[in-house]
């Protein structure tokens, strides 16, 4: 009898430890379920969130010409008011007009000093081949030679800010020419 006391009360036991285990930790199916209502619990006291869309967003404001011309800073461009006499902003030809003419103008200003250096170095190389006068020996001379010299460094200092400016106008994709 006491085997079947035992048995009872072990397996009576192993019951309660099993019913005990199963009532302390809840499944996986009531920590969802407790979730979930503390979710909508939480969604309760605030707004939905809202989702933005294409349609929601606003198209950017118009582009100022200060912004256009090459300031990369939005927060200084120049907005005109509404309802002012505001020029238009000018377009990307006119723009790009107005930088070839600025090139070719430093271009011809080049061209025109490499033509008075070269008035300047033809006088001078005549006046040394002259054989009516004295020039070949003396101060005179050496003056001319000087001259020549320094002409032709000028000459090449010309030629690279000809071929400085040509090289910019290329970068920023503008053709120029020379006159």
């Amino acid at each position: 009898m006491r085997k079947l006391v035992l048995t009872t009360v072990l397996a009576l036991g192993s019951q309660g430890a099993w019913a005990w285990q199963s009532a302390s930790a809840p499944s996986l199916g009531d920590v969802a379920e407790r979730t979930k209502k503390e979710r909508e619990a939480r969604r309760g006291k605030k707004p939905a969130p809202k989702v933005l869309t294409e349609a929601d967003l606003k198209p950017a404001p118009p582009v100022a010409a200060d912004a256009a011309a090459g300031s990369t800073d939005i927060a200084t461009a120049k907005v005109p008011a509404v309802g002012t006499d505001a020029k238009p902003a000018k377009t990307d030809d006119e723009l790009r007009a107005e930088k070839k003419k600025e090139f070719e103008k430093k271009i011809a200003d080049q061209v025109q000093t490499m033509g008075v250096i070269h008035k300047a170095m033809e006088d001078a190389q005549n006046e040394l081949n002259d054989p009516t006068t004295a020039t070949q020996f003396g101060s005179r001379g050496a003056a001319l030679r000087k001259l020549l010299d320094d002409g032709a460094v000028e000459l090449k200092n010309a030629e690279a800010a000809i071929a400085a400016v040509e090289e910019d106008a290329r970068r920023q994709g503008i053709s120029v020419s020379r006159p």
